[in-house]
């Protein structure tokens, strides 16, 4: 099963992705585990691409691609945004008080979390960004 969507790389394309996330979980058998994340992994990099990803001049669009063979979801998103290697983030400060914490860093932590793996590749020549988390 094999599902994909490209939006512009804009705040009105969240709804869309949403209702995209939707959908697939409606038409998959996938766990609770793994419709959480295919919901947290869409909006958050989602987010984060449109937020910092590009400047406000140039933007481009988001592609995602859904894979589930075998109880394994794949979640592919691609973008030619800034490169952002989810791996480079610490992680955030979950023990100190909350007035000084740094604000930040807490979606990307959950995905990286709560995937079984996940994978970052920027290709210079084409200027694609590809992050690739799974769940199995």
């Amino acid at each position: 099963m094999d599902q994909r969507i490209e939006v512009p790389a804009i705040w009105d394309s969240i709804a869309n992705l949403m209702s995209f996330s939707s959908a697939v979980e409606c038409d998959w058998p996938l766990s609770d585990e793994q419709k959480y994340l295919l919901r947290l992994v869409i909006e958050e990099i989602a987010t984060n691409i449109i937020k910092y990803g590009y400047d406000n001049r140039s933007r481009g669009v988001i592609q995602i691609a859904c894979l589930c063979i075998d109880n394994v979801l794949r979640v592919t998103i691609r973008d030619q945004g800034r490169p952002f290697d989810p791996h480079d983030i610490p992680p955030p400060d979950l023990e100190g008080d909350l007035t000084s914490r740094a604000v930040g860093g807490l979606g990307i932590f959950l995905v990286r979390e709560f995937s079984d793996d996940l994978t970052y590749h920027h290709d210079a020549s084409s200027g694609w960004n590809e992050l690739v988390v799974i769940k199995r």
